[in-house]
């Protein structure tokens, strides 16, 4: 077989040489493509391969790859914040590295404190007391004293934060700037716009979701509105730009999801509204299932609901063909993950008795006091087992299989094996 330096050498003399010399050239050129060609497709299978192997590995155990001891009170509470810990109690907050270093700490004397984080922004509130904070990545923005009792708190990744007051004869909704001045206010009673159940702020700041209960001739529904503070609200009236009328239906919570979407769950389902100035119904989910619990990532909303499962699907499930698993054995909670559209990108059945359900970088999340599974964002179960000390938080950690777990007396950083 001729060599590459004798195919490109100065070809022979003559038609007849040239044209062999053309064809071994050809030839020599067609073989190292199907050479490369079958090389890369070689390649190729193997990283599919390595994918759905990847994608599909479950993980029987773990281990601990850094520990740090800490001190908590009683009743603390911790929140996943930016790749860091928030921790929360009655009597102070403070977010915390992973070497359990403090960022920033805050004292104060609360009865029950309540969170809400948007980005790197924070807000914590006394529920039925009059004080609030609001907290960045580098600690205090502000702190804002209320004339009234604040039932519930929103923030933007901003800092602009939405405060609902209730008295026994009105509920007033007040919006203040990352220094605490206050921006608008608005008043609210059952007999005029309604009852205010649930708020939460766009994450750039410039608009308002408020779920209203309304009574009418007896009969209890909701009105979903929506409040604009730029330029475009001010030319309307009380800056509402948009508001839809539920009958019969409650919806006691809505939640931006983004600048632009935000979703309200009801008794019935759920309901996406769209539009980066005036939000409009979109996507909409009827729910036959009773809703025990609601949970929230980037572009995505989770429901967890209570229903027998029936054998047969059992049986398909766990690709068996029998009949012989009961409904008590098949599953009590059904988990769905819905995108923005309405769309289900995330089923599963499970057992376990949860306590907290969440989304942490794409994974979802599940854990009681001593146990937990975690999902990937296919449904695939990646990890179930036991913790010997009561759970605090678990989240995602930066980092292949990576988690962190946070117990009262220390925070670990586990990795899947």
């Amino acid at each position: 077989m001729a060599s590459i330096t004798q195919l490109y050498k100065t070809p022979p003399h003559g038609d007849g040489g040239m044209e062999e010399y053309k064809k071994k050239l050809f030839r020599h050129r067609a073989g190292l493509g199907i050479r490369f060609l079958i090389c890369a497709v070689v390649v190729l299978v193997i990283v599919v391969g390595l994918w759905i192997w990847f994608r599909g590995r479950t993980y029987a155990g773990y281990e601990v790859v850094s520990s740090v001891e800490s001190t908590s009170a009683v009743n603390t509470q911790y929140a996943e914040y930016n790749g860091q810990l928030l921790r929360y109690s009655r009597d102070g907050i403070s977010c915390v590295n992973a070497k359990n270093e403090a960022v920033w700490s805050q004292t104060y004397n609360m009865h029950y404190p309540i969170l809400d984080i948007c980005g790197s922004a924070v807000v914590i509130a006394d529920q039925q007391g009059s004080e609030a904070y609001v907290f960045n990545s580098q600690g205090l923005l502000t702190q804002i004293t209320t004339r009234l009792p604040i039932q519930q708190v929103s923030v933007s990744a901003q800092g602009v934060t939405a405060l609902l007051l209730n008295d026994s004869a009105a509920s007033w909704i007040y919006l203040y700037d990352a220094e605490g001045n206050v921006l608008a206010e608005s008043r609210c009673s059952l007999d005029e716009t309604g009852q205010p159940l649930s708020i939460s702020i766009s994450r750039d700041g410039s608009k308002l979701a408020v779920s209203y209960l309304q009574v009418q001739e007896g009969s209890a529904g909701s009105c979903v509105v929506f409040y604009n503070f730029g330029s475009v609200g001010a030319n309307f009236v009380d800056k509402i730009v948009s508001s839809t009328v539920y009958e019969d239906t409650i919806i006691p919570r809505v939640e931006y999801l983004s600048s632009s979407v935000c979703a309200a769950v009801s008794d019935q389902g759920i309901i996406f509204y769209e539009g980066a100035e005036i939000p409009e119904e979109g996507a909409a989910l009827t729910l036959d299932a009773e809703i025990l619990s609601v949970f929230f990532g980037t572009d995505r909303v989770g429901i967890i609901t209570e229903e027998a499962q029936t054998a047969d699907e059992a049986a398909e499930e766990t690709g068996k063909k029998t009949g012989k698993k009961t409904e008590e054995e098949a599953g009590r909670y059904q988990v769905n993950v819905y995108d923005t559209a309405g769309r289900t990108v995330l089923s599963l059945r499970t057992d376990l008795k949860y306590t907290q359900a969440k989304i942490s970088e794409d994974m979802l999340i599940l854990y009681n006091d001593t146990e937990c599974e975690i999902y990937s964002a296919q449904g695939v179960l990646k990890y179930a087992g036991t913790f010997d000390t009561a759970i605090g938080d678990l989240y995602k950690a930066a980092g292949f299989r990576k988690y962190v777990v946070v117990f009262s007396d220390r925070t670990d950083i586990i990795k899947l094996k």
